[in-house]
């Protein structure tokens, strides 16, 4: 049992084998009885893994990501569903040294939920496009929001003025000093508005505002660098914000190097290890030896399945918005 502070004294319920509950001193985690006695099997090292590098990219995009998930039951928080829908999603290991400092990786988590139509991205990385055509506008610096709204609402029939388009952006980053990878989280929005004269690039910028064949698309060039990125489109109905289920694209080619099985097992020795079966399927192939024989044994079955952390996040509007620069439209 542990007592959480920060980010993490938000849970309340379970996720995975954790229980998180409210009390007078603060939210208590415990683990829910298991008849497993062994506490560091492959399969439990590997799902304790999942969350460092989720709660860092949750706590770097949290003040950007409120409304992020309309369906929550009573009580339940962002930060919940966050992980929830993440729980399954693609493992990110990292050894002890790089998790105590801070680092982050650039993950293509599921940034929200919700039941506006999602916006379809077709290619990959940083030759990503929507399905928001854009017609014969080609995007510039000179562009206006006016302009980008009009070319919008006239050829996308699920679009209206007054709604919102969100981009969000999460740069991989590598401090020199230290060598310790982290992320900086930005996002920008701008409100359909046929009558708004600001320049598009100066409201939003070109990474998540570019036309691309005819499309809106990812405009980001070289000196942006890798990372995750995600557009996100959300209305106003009833007095509720409701938004588009989006995932973050990946763009990182750092992502590699810390979803590999080299990698798991590199993490799980710098936590000290696990106890393994050597008979397990789920094992990869290996030379074993008990140390007190001449016979060896092999396993050829099928392998299973800067700064010190996340930056503060920043972003911009193109439009006045009561809920303050989120996803509200």
């Amino acid at each position: 049992m542990a007592i959480l502070k920060g980010i993490l004294s938000k849970m309340k319920g379970s996720v995975g084998q954790l229980t998180f509950k409210q009390s007078s001193i603060g939210t208590v985690v415990s683990e829910k009885p298991t008849s497993v006695k062994n506490a560091r099997t492959p399969a439990q090292q590997r799902q304790r893994m999942k969350w460092v590098n989720m709660v860092r990219h949750y706590s770097g995009i949290a003040p950007l990501l409120s409304m992020g998930f309309e369906k929550k039951a009573p009580g339940v928080t962002d930060y919940n569903m966050f992980v929830k829908v993440n729980a399954s999603n693609i493992p990110v290991y990292m050894s002890k040294t790089l998790a105590d400092a801070g680092a982050c990786i650039a993950a293509p988590y599921q940034l929200t939920q919700g039941t506006v139509t999602s916006i379809n991205v077709s290619g990959t990385g940083a030759d990503s496009k929507t399905n928001i055509a854009l017609a014969s506008l080609a995007v510039t610096a000179q562009t206006t929001v006016a302009e980008f709204s009009n070319a919008v609402v006239l050829n996308n029939p699920e679009f209206n003025y007054g709604e919102k388009i969100s981009f969000f952006d999460i740069t991989q980053k590598m401090n020199d000093e230290t060598q310790v990878p982290y992320c900086v989280f930005k996002a920008y929005n701008v409100v359909l508005d046929k009558e708004n004269q600001a320049k598009l690039w100066d409201v939003a910028g070109k990474a998540g505002f570019a036309s691309v064949d005819g499309f809106l698309g990812f405009g980001g060039d070289s000196s942006h660098g890798g990372g995750c990125f995600a557009w996100v489109h959300s209305v106003k109905k009833n007095g509720k914000t409701k938004v588009s289920t989006q995932y973050l694209i990946d763009n990182n080619p750092l992502l590699e190097e810390y979803i590999t099985e080299e990698a798991y097992d590199k993490a799980v020795k710098s936590y000290g290890g696990s106890n393994t079966v050597f008979l397990s399927p789920e094992r990869q192939s290996e030379t074993g030896s008990t140390g007190g024989g001449s016979q060896d044994t092999e396993n050829s079955g099928t392998p299973g399945g800067g700064g010190s952390g996340s930056t503060g996040a920043s972003g911009s509007d193109s439009g006045s918005d009561e809920e303050g620069g989120g996803l509200g439209a």
